[in-house]
């Protein structure tokens, strides 16, 4: 079996080559990454997580320059399973790195002065943030209501007028760091709405918030690793002319101007792909290893038999193994299409491409291996309903799975956005791929327009749908010049249940037929399960005490006991 990941030198070659940065492999071995953080109080764990964000910062070094181009340094940090071991971390350093500092590099040529923030920001001195989102506007943010007003001297009034206007989620709470963010507030110039306009505005000093800035820490979302997400005020803060980044003009288009101050939530938008890749690595290599050590008596030889021989666990397991595979190398090849590309519209169809089809698969294949592991599959320590939550988590952040999939898909029926080429056209998810696209073309083309109400009830709910089938096909496509075979056809067999009634109408495939296929398919590849293991490159990063009998016993002498010493009587 071949294991090698790289790419078919039939697909686009990355733009450069990054410089040489050692596997995170030993750093995840170290006590700080191999300490349990389900033992620690809620505050402990948050103060792990920013302790262990600035190991990774010191690991990569990355730059401004590597983050505004989303270079391939950056994407080696990014697909990281590093960042899924703790997922706080990916979140803080997606953040702090994407949405922050990769804002202030797209101003650095021409405002040098910001070079003394950035290289604080590139060593994590200081944490940024990114504020966006308010309470009360999430996808209509552009209607945001937190307004910077210009004073007479050309520095700004920063307030947050009512409840709704609150900036929700980013962690700005004092953390130990030093905290600077970028706020997008609407500029207020002699009574005129100029419209959303970037500021950068220091939070607090790592202790105490700055004056006129207030937070209140959110509950924690549950299940998922803790960030301590906030609401966010400003009661007339004072900032400086030097605060506002972008220009002080209105422009001729609000909304074009407002999407590209925030064009780094495109590039947030394949990070949280690749971040959901991460997690199913790690998910899939526990679920495995579990099932290979787990054993139950057979019924009829009353010899114990690991519970990977049975096909409901092995087709489960192999499949998501075999999915993570080719995903992986379908991440690095959009990555190498986003970064190509010239066009933005084409760089935000990739990038929704790519995190729709990665976060739904890593949705459904960590909720259905949590399944596979019965009660151990529920311990948040075995890193799989962990990774179930944070997925959930990212499927929300830097644009929205279900938005974005039915913007790309309208634009895509309109032909205003172009799938990238079919490097095997006569695939059955290639098939199935252009058979969604006609048919649902012919229905847009009855209807009066792309916002008919006939379009919201039949095509509104196929959008999502349409836009992993195309991501199964380019994960099929990219993949298929570095994967065997046999891996290939587990993973076409396990599409089939996106869309059972279209591989039984067009293929005839009835329903037996597609799971015999799935499961023969498994079946083939289970002598070959430890070498397919060692082709997640995972290990280091698997603290699960499920995966084998020592670790299991290291976590049972931490649990908390209870002997007896009292003799009770009835």
């Amino acid at each position: 079996m071949a294991n090698t990941l790289e790419s078919s030198s039939t697909l686009p070659s990355s733009s450069a080559p990054g410089r040489h940065i050692e596997s995170t492999a030993n750093l995840a071995r170290t006590s700080l990454w191999q300490t349990l953080p389900e033992f620690l109080s809620y505050e402990e764990r948050v103060k792990l997580s920013f302790e262990r964000a600035k190991s990774v910062v010191r690991h990569y070094k990355l730059t401004a320059e590597d983050v505004l181009y989303v270079n391939e340094n950056y994407w080696r940090f990014n697909s990281d399973p590093i960042l899924a071991l703790d997922g706080s971390v990916g979140t803080l350093l997606t953040i702090h790195y994407n949405l922050c500092l990769g804002t202030i590099a797209k101003y650095l040529k021409k405002r040098p002065d910001l070079q003394p923030i950035v290289d604080k920001l590139q060593t994590f001195e200081w944490n940024g943030q990114y504020c966006l989102t308010e309470l009360g506007h999430g996808l209509d943010v552009i209607n945001m209501e937190t307004r910077a007003t210009q004073l007479p001297d050309g520095s700004f009034d920063l307030h947050t007028p009512n409840d709704l206007a609150a900036k929700f989620m980013p962690p700005t709470a004092p953390s130990g760091y030093p905290c600077i963010s970028i706020v997008h507030a609407r500029l207020i110039v002699d009574g005129e709405d100029r419209g959303p306009k970037v500021f950068l505005v220091q939070l607090n000093d790592g202790v105490k918030m700055n004056t006129g800035i207030s937070c209140k820490v959110l509950a924690p979302r549950g299940s998922a690793r803790p960030v301590k997400h906030c609401l966010t005020y400003f009661d007339h803060v004072h900032l400086p002319a030097s605060a506002l980044l972008s220009s002080a003009e209105k422009p001729k288009s609000v909304r074009e101007a407002f999407f590209d101050n925030i064009s780094r939530v495109v590039s947030g938008t394949i990070s949280m792909g690749g971040l959901g890749v991460a997690g199913m690595r790690i998910a899939s290599f526990v679920a495995a290893k579990y099932s290979l050590r787990r054993h139950v008596t057979d019924v009829s030889s009353k010899v114990p038999r690991p519970i990977i021989s049975f096909s409901t666990q092995y087709t489960a397991v192999l499949s998501a193994v075999a999915q993570t595979l080719v995903l992986r190398a379908f991440s690095d090849y959009c990555h190498r299409l986003f970064v190509q590309a010239k066009d933005p519209s084409t760089k935000h169809f990739i990038a929704a491409v790519m995190k729709t089809t990665a976060i739904k698969a890593t949705s459904a294949t960590t909720f259905e291996l949590g399944d596979r592991c019965g009660a151990q599959g529920l311990a948040e320590v075995n890193q799989i309903t962990v990774t179930l939550a944070d997925g959930r988590g990212a499927a929300i952040a830097e644009g929205d799975v279900l938005v974005i999939s039915i913007r790309f898909a309208i634009d895509l029926l309109r032909n205003q956005v172009r799938v990238p080429p079919y490097l095997f056209p006569d695939s059955l998810l290639a098939k199935h791929e252009r058979s969604l696209i006609s048919s649902l073309r012919k229905s847009l083309a009855h209807a009066a327009s792309h916002r008919d109400q006939t379009v919201e009830t039949t095509i509104l709910p196929l959008c999502q749908p349409l836009i992993e089938a195309i991501g199964a096909r380019l994960a099929y496509d990219a993949a298929s010049g570095s994967l065997h075979k046999d891996i290939l056809d587990l993973y076409v067999a396990s599409a089939f249940k996106k869309d059972p009634a279209w591989y039984a109408l067009n293929e005839g495939f009835d329903t037996l037929t597609q799971a015999r296929m799935e499961t023969e398919a498994a079946r083939k590849l289970l002598p070959r399960i430890h070498d397919l293991l060692e082709m997640l490159e995972v290990e280091p990063y698997v603290v699960a005490p499920i995966v084998s009998d020592d670790k299991w016993e290291k976590y049972v002498e931490k649990l908390d006991t209870y002997r007896g010493t009292v003799m009770s009587k009835l």
